[in-house]
């Protein structure tokens, strides 16, 4: 039969007041639960650990005032004596008194227990209280004087820990002569005993188990109470420990992000969590206003959409994007990022290296690498050209030392054959007339030696320009000697580019300090570039020179009628590599080496827009201290 059911019916037994009163307990149950700290021991310190579970707290032999309020525990015994008329008293499993006695009556505080041996038997008694069913009450005579007592046990989990025990009524059929008897084997006064035993207060044994019955309900939920205290008391504990360590871990890792040169950011899904110092000072934004940014408002507009890919979904790989600061100034970056929690949450944390000067580095390196490149190039074409030019000027020499020879000879045949002539009539020489062959020969013979000049000309210009020599290495130099050389060397491309081709020459220019080898190379590239930017022959090249004397140097001027230099590439077209036609196999040198040479000159480079389209390229270049 159910122990409330059984409660029920046998609560016309009880007195209207005590229903009452186990009312007012439950009450007052809940509100020293509510008033008290989650903890099982109401408001003693919890010391648990993380990792400790309810079985093995208890192993260690926690007592009952570990889980319980004892002075809660006082106040809710002393009410529920009060209430049902009986003593009670809490005890622990050896019979020791956990709790003051509540309403213990004469005989048992005054008379019994004031002997050592009714003391020890009314222990003995009370440590014989347990039962496995804190629902099921035990009711019994006591051990010691006799007097009915009723009891339970309080359990946390499947521990037992101490046992509540009231009682000390006499519950009828009533036998004072036993009761007597065992006042003279503890050494007791009998009339004394006698005395006290008749306040002990009589009741039914229905209405003293009615009260047991009560007894194991309130110290049931109260068992409850505890133990839900004691795990919750645990995962408190254990949530606290972890709060600590997450704390730790994340001032450890504020620490280590305000020591580093990288821009930190703590994001979620791009938009900005947290940053370190290293972020503020490397875009320019203070932290609040970070607060109010994604990852991808940093990027560079071509790069945004990438970054914002990369850190909305948290990808783990490296990449690269351009970054704009707040002051307009562009940034190489490499991000990496990794996934975190932070402050109870999956975050992802993405570290910014700014890497420009890196990537500069790397960049002019391969510069010079490819310039280098080309150097070795043009050093091994130039002895190729010196090479050549030995070779072409053998044959030459031999032709420049025989023609004056055959010109002699024709000389002194001519006579003989115009006599012949007058004697016999026209006849063939070499395929030709005579008439024809004699008006033709001398200036034959005059344009074979201003052909072979014209060799030894270009042979001599050829091995001016390839000689090597220190580039640090300059004299006194003629530019306008420089521009011929340089016209000899040229003449075959800029016939067969243009047909007006005109030359404006200063009659007298001073001289310049320089090396005419690396002069030269800069008015043939000037005059490359302008034949390259032809589209007809009828399009116009002009070459001038002019001695500024107010400014004391000298202006070499290239005009063509070209295609000309879109104004986006104007501040570009002297950077190493910067090349309009890499597609015709361009290397973007030309003019980086030019301006180069010009430099070291103390002159410049100069271009701009032909009004009648085109480029004017203009190549200054001071005069010599001596001239000056």
């Amino acid at each position: 039969m159910d122990l409330r059911k059984k409660i029920s019916n046998k609560a016309d037994v009880c007195p209207e007041n005590v229903i009452e009163e186990i009312n007012t307990l439950r009450g007052r149950v809940a509100e020293l639960e509510a008033s008290r700290t989650p903890c099982g021991g109401f408001g003693r310190d919890c010391n648990f650990s993380a990792g400790s579970s309810e079985s093995s707290h208890l192993e260690r032999g926690h007592r009952f005032e570990d889980y319980f309020d004892v002075d809660a525990i006082q106040q809710i015994q002393d009410a529920f004596s009060e209430a049902t008329k009986v003593s009670s008293i809490i005890t622990d499993l050896d019979g020791r008194p956990i709790t003051r006695p509540s309403r213990f009556c004469k005989l048992c505080n005054d008379v019994i227990r004031k002997t050592p041996k009714g003391l020890k038997n009314c222990m003995r008694s009370d440590a014989s209280f347990s039962t496995k069913s804190p629902l099921e009450p035990i009711m019994r005579p006591c051990l010691s004087g006799g007097l009915w007592d009723g009891g339970t046990s309080f359990y946390v989990g499947d521990r037992h820990i101490a046992n509540w025990i009231i009682g000390q009524v006499r519950c009828p059929p009533i036998n004072d002569e036993r009761i007597k008897s065992y006042a003279r084997e503890i050494g007791a006064d009998e009339d004394e005993f006698m005395d006290a035993l008749k306040e002990v207060p009589v009741m039914s044994r229905e209405q003293f188990l009615s009260v047991c019955n009560v007894l194991c309900l309130i110290a049931n939920q109260i068992s409850i109470l505890a133990r839900k205290n004691f795990l919750q008391a645990q995962a408190i504990a254990r949530r606290k420990i972890a709060e600590l360590a997450l704390r730790e871990s994340e001032e450890r890792f504020r620490q280590l992000s305000q020591a580093t040169f990288e821009a930190i950011f703590i994001h979620h899904e791009g938009k900005i969590l947290e940053t370190n110092k290293a972020g503020q000072l490397m875009f320019g934004y203070s932290y609040e206003e970070f607060n109010c940014l994604n990852i991808d408002d940093l990027a560079d507009p071509d790069y945004r959409e990438d970054v914002k890919t990369y850190t909305s979904k948290n990808m783990m790989a490296r990449f690269y994007a351009c970054f704009r600061c707040r002051d307009g100034r562009m940034l190489m970056c490499e991000i990496q990022q990794r996934d975190i929690i932070f402050q109870g949450e999956k975050v992802g944390v993405c570290a910014i290296r700014d890497i420009t000067e890196r990537v500069e580095s790397e960049r002019q390196a391969k510069e010079k690498e490819q310039q280098l490149i080309q150097a070795d190039k043009m050093v091994s074409l130039g002895v190729l050209v010196s090479g050549m030019a030995h070779e072409i000027n053998n044959p030459n020499s031999f032709m420049t030392l025989n023609l004056p020879l055959v010109e002699e000879i024709w000389s002194d045949i001519s006579p003989i054959l115009d006599d012949y002539y007058h004697e016999n009539g026209e006849f063939l020489a070499g395929g030709l007339e005579y008439s024809e062959l004699r008006s033709f020969m001398p200036d034959l013979l005059s344009r074979m030696q201003e052909g072979v000049s014209r060799i030894s000309g270009i042979v001599n210009s050829l091995k001016d320009y390839s000689r090597l020599q220190p580039g640090e290495l300059m004299w006194e130099v003629e530019v306008t000697d420089v521009i011929e050389n340089s016209l000899r060397l040229l003449e075959n491309l800029i016939s067969h580019k243009t047909s007006k081709f005109e030359l404006k020459l200063a009659e007298t220019l001073p001289t310049v300090l320089g090396n005419s080898q690396r002069l030269s190379q800069v008015l043939i590239n000037l005059l490359v570039n302008s034949c390259e930017a032809l589209t007809d022959r009828n399009q116009k090249i002009i070459l001038s020179s002019e001695y500024i004397e107010s400014e004391k140097k000298i202006e070499i001027i290239v005009r063509d009628e070209g295609v000309g230099i879109a104004e986006e590439h104007l501040k570009k077209i002297m950077d190493p590599f910067f090349t309009t036609k890499r597609e015709c196999g361009g290397t973007g040198l030309g003019l980086s080496v030019s301006s180069t040479i010009v430099q070291e000159h103390g002159g410049y480079l100069k271009f701009s827009a032909n009004p009648g389209g085109g480029t004017i390229a203009i190549f200054s270049i001071p005069v010599a201290e001596s001239e000056a």
